[in-house]
């Protein structure tokens, strides 16, 4: 049970990054360097983070390949997001993907494969997505 609820979320992060996605589409001319910097590394950390702690609680013995799986969801994030302003921002999006790509599952096995940990990541998934999309507002 535990198990299908993990997986809906993993699959829920990616529709809700969607979303955002969309809606920063919309609005990004009126995105600025500054705040470009942020519509990149914030849903590239927090959806890798994420993605990272639910994949190593679903294959805990697979360390390297989900590891490898999450960077390269951290960077695919990167250059969407990153991709809404500018170049630069590409830059910091796939840095800040690789960092928390390659850190997610870390933090996962350390803190052996905690629901706890994972529902309060996924809580901050949505507050700052929800943040992020409310900065927009004009």
């Amino acid at each position: 049970m535990v198990g299908t609820i993990l997986w809906v979320l993993f699959y829920v992060n990616f529709i809700v990054a969607g979303l955002t996605y969309q809606y920063l589409f919309k609005k990004r001319k009126l995105i600025g360097y500054h705040l470009g910097m942020n519509v990149a590394m914030t849903p590239t950390g927090i959806i890798s983070i994420a993605s990272g702690l639910i994949l190593i609680y679903h294959f805990p013995f697979q360390f390297t390949e989900m590891t490898i799986l999450t960077t390269i969801i951290g960077i695919a994030i990167g250059v969407l997001f990153g991709s809404l302003v500018e170049y630069q921002t590409v830059i910091m999006g796939v840095t800040s993907g690789v960092m928390s790509g390659i850190m997610a599952p870390m933090i996962g096995d350390m803190a052996q494969h905690s629901l706890i940990l994972i529902g309060f990541t996924q809580s901050l998934v949505f507050l700052l997505l929800g943040m992020l999309c409310y900065s927009m507002k004009v």
